[in-house]
């Protein structure tokens, strides 16, 4: 006997990338201060003080991304957030190197072909 679907997967469809950022989630009537936990082409997970309920229609500002969305879920301070459109991959990605940077986090790359040729002659790391 077996547990859960059987092909794998959740309802989740699209790949989430964590960029804690401050976030403003906009009702018709509030203005929810908040942080993004994470975000997708699809959604995102914020925290707000008072996050508006499940089923209400808002508009979502973090970094340069302006978005409508449902609240699909809320875990007292916690919600998820559902997009009326998906937002492209670039601009998911750019929230991700911008959180980043906010926390300091050394963002690597990969050293060039000189600066590795470089090295492995001095035995010095790139």
């Amino acid at each position: 006997m077996s547990f859960g679907k059987r092909n794998g997967g959740g309802r989740r469809s699209a790949k989430r990338v964590t960029a804690p950022l401050p976030a403003l989630i906009i009702t018709m009537s509030d203005r929810h201060p908040a942080i993004l936990f994470d975000i997708s082409e699809a959604g995102a997970r914020l925290r707000a003080r008072d996050a508006p309920s499940k089923g209400r229609e808002v508009f979502l500002q973090v970094g340069n991304v302006d978005v409508y969305a449902h609240v699909v879920w809320r875990r007292g301070e916690v919600c998820g957030l559902k997009f009326c459109d998906p937002i492209r991959g670039f601009d998911v990605h750019q929230l991700a190197f911008e959180a980043a940077g906010a926390s300091g986090a050394r963002i690597s790359r990969k050293p060039s072909f000189t600066e590795t040729r470089s090295s492995i002659e001095t035995g010095a790391t790139p």
